[in-house]
């Protein structure tokens, strides 16, 4: 079992996609794209997602990349 992350369809303009797409290179990560994940609020402001249900969000998707890799490495010591 992989940790999941997951995209909000609407976000991903905000330039998550570059970033969905550099986690989906990873081996050990499920990724999931989705029409809506009922954050509309902070989908309008910010890029997020969501990594094992836990909301992750920044200013700049490079700041979310760094937020993703650092929950990864909890998950892997936690998990693996």
């Amino acid at each position: 079992m992989f940790p999941l992350i997951e995209f909000c369809q609407s976000n991903l303009s905000s330039g998550t996609e570059t970033i969905m797409e550099r986690i989906e290179q990873m081996d050990e990560v499920d990724v999931m794209v989705s029409s809506c994940l009922s954050e509309c609020t902070l989908c309008k402001q910010r890029p997020f997602c969501l990594f094992e249900g836990e909301r992750l969000s920044a200013n700049t998707p490079e700041e979310l990349y760094v937020l993703i890799e650092a929950s990864l490495a909890t998950w892997r010591e936690e998990y693996m």
